[in-house]
């Protein structure tokens, strides 16, 4: 090779490392930041980001538009963050179905989440509430669960179908509690819970849609899963204070495309944790029920990756089965 080949090799390799770090070339941001939710605006997945998004926004001294791309079960939103500059300045919402459960059971579903994303945080804890019908006469878990041994095979529980992280945790919660319970997927948690109410279904875990039925009187609620007593249901106990080790995987977190510069990663990460714990937003998540957690990115992907062995093995074993 003589030096004129060197040198011209050298000056290509200078140029394409300058071109493929573009967000370390000056200040970051310098511009607004897209935030993708896969999702439908109006549901929880988009208020969570319009509450953490504003204050995000102050945290990096730009704004910050959240972008709904619904459809697919979540992967159009993903493969939009995919398909955009590994530059920090387009984000997107994760959850459970997003990062574990999809990948678990769909053939379609063509996202590899820890091959494919760096993940940021984790920005809350979700929660699942245990409603009963009324008619079973009971008022705790353990009233449940006790009702439930002496019914082997003759409970009902609804979900929001096959193989989703209701279902998932549903088959867990029994595990724990020793009962044999039998499946109905439905097509939403509105139904689900009407069917509840009127006696056809015995039982669910539901996400913050119950909450008006359980307010009514329509349905009891017997625990929620989070680590604590929820604001906005204070009167139901935790599955813990009930004597049941039983957290759901239900959480909301954030990611950029895999790729993106570690300077600008960890600007973004603390930026997310400025902005969740401020005292307008936490307060405000709290007031939903939710519990900011702000945790690191390792953490995050050891979670993702203890859910998804759990979840692989209960599919495995038979314990859920998605047909």
């Amino acid at each position: 090779m003589n030096k004129r080949t060197m040198l011209h090799g050298l000056c290509a390799a200078a140029l394409s490392l300058c071109t493929a770090l573009p967000a370390l070339a000056g200040p970051w941001p310098e511009r607004p930041i897209r935030l993708i939710v896969p999702y439908p605006a109006g549901g929880l997945t988009d208020i969570v980001s319009r509450i953490v998004g504003d204050e995000l926004g102050k945290a990096l001294g730009t704004s910050v538009v959240v972008d709904n791309r619904p459809g697919a079960g979540g992967q159009i939103g993903l493969q939009a963050l995919l398909q955009a500059p590994r530059d920090g300045y387009t984000v997107a919402l994760v959850v459970p179905a997003t990062m574990v459960t999809l990948p678990l059971t769909n053939a379609n579903y063509k996202i590899r989440p820890l091959e494919q994303l760096d993940l940021i945080t984790i920005a809350v804890d979700t929660f699942l509430t245990l409603v009963a019908d009324r008619k079973l006469g009971v008022s705790t878990v353990q009233q449940f669960a006790e009702y439930a041994r002496k019914n082997p095979g003759r409970l009902n529980y609804g979900t929001p179908g096959a193989g989703t992280s209701f279902h998932f945790n549903n088959v867990i919660l029994a595990q724990k509690l020793g009962i044999n319970t039998q499946h109905v997927p439905y097509a939403g948690e509105v139904q689900m819970l009407n069917d509840i109410a009127g006696g056809q279904l015995q039982y669910a875990l539901v996400s913050n849609a119950g909450k008006t039925f359980v307010e009514s009187g329509q349905v009891t609620a017997l625990a929620v899963t989070s680590s604590q007593r929820v604001r906005s249901m204070p009167g139901v106990p935790t599955f813990k204070e009930s004597g049941i080790d039983f957290i759901s995987d239900g959480w909301v977190g954030y990611a950029a495309a895999k790729g993106t510069p570690q300077p600008v990663r960890a600007r973004l990460h603390a930026a997310f944790v400025q902005a969740l714990r401020a005292p307008a937003v936490s307060s405000k998540l709290a007031e939903m029920g939710y519990q900011v957690v702000a945790n690191q990115p390792d953490q995050f992907r050891q979670i993702v990756h203890e859910s998804s062995k759990r979840y692989s093995e209960l599919l495995t074993t038979g314990a859920v089965k998605l047909d």
